[in-house]
């Protein structure tokens, strides 16, 4: 990471540049929940490049910091208070955390609302007892995702075992015996669970991203690109904690 700064009409704009030895030709830059920003580049690109690329959007980055300053339609740290609203398989639900001792409704989803077991409603427990209740989820639905969906894969003769794993910038990882998926996708819609189990099990016969990994995610899922998509628009909410 290197951390970069330029000057537009006075204002200062500073971006941490990530030079990214998967990436061949593509480069990305986003705004994070923070308001940082964040450019995400091959390992061949210059901090010259980088620099001019980063003053062409700079104004439009400059009004996105902004808006994220006043609050308005970005995503910002979860407090893990009372009605809140948090995301589980694509749907929101208003968060309330409860003593287990005192009441004995159950934990999960009931109607509009996701109950948590905490002894307190300090935000660090009520987080806690979150991403607990969070990982039993994931890798139940998870598990019964990988399996339904090696059955429908030609290549694959055998269920993968699943790991779980909060990432950052990784939606799954795999070797030739193991998917790895980010805890964070149980916030997600079933069907982008489901897409990133595929991109997986087709990376279990081609390791990399060529044209014939391309064709095995085209013969598997054709519509991969528009999911994808959507996927990627979502991504600061889904990662969001």
């Amino acid at each position: 990471m290197v951390d970069q700064e330029i000057i537009v009409e006075g204002r200062s704009l500073s971006y941490r540049v990530n030079f990214n030895r998967r990436r061949k030709t593509r480069s990305l830059i986003r705004i994070l929940p923070d308001g940082g920003v964040l450019v995400d580049v091959p390992a061949s690109v210059s901090l010259l490049q980088i620099r001019r690329w980063v003053v062409e959007r700079a104004e439009w980055l400059l009004q996105r910091r902004d808006e994220i300053e006043e609050g308005t339609g970005f995503v910002r740290p979860l407090s893990y208070l009372e009605d809140e609203e948090h995301l589980f398989l694509g749907k929101r639900y208003r968060l309330r955390p409860f003593n287990s001792r005192y009441h004995r409704h159950p934990q999960g989803i009931s109607a509009q609302s996701l109950y948590i077991h905490a002894g307190n409603t300090n935000p660090d427990s009520v987080k806690h007892r979150l991403w607990g209740w969070y990982r039993e989820q994931a890798r139940a639905v998870f598990q019964q995702r990988l399996a339904d969906l090696s059955k429908t894969v030609p290549w694959v003769d055998f269920v993968p075992e699943l790991k779980l794993r909060k990432m950052r910038r990784r939606w799954g990882s795999c070797n030739s015996r193991v998917v790895t998926l980010n805890t964070h996708l149980i916030k997600a819609p079933v069907e982008f669970i489901d897409y990133v189990i595929l991109h997986e099990l087709c990376h279990l016969r081609e390791l990399n991203h060529s044209c014939r990994f391309y064709r095995l995610m085209d013969h598997v899922l054709p519509e991969w690109r528009k999911v994808k998509q959507r996927l990627d628009e979502r991504a600061d909410f889904i990662s969001n904690e």
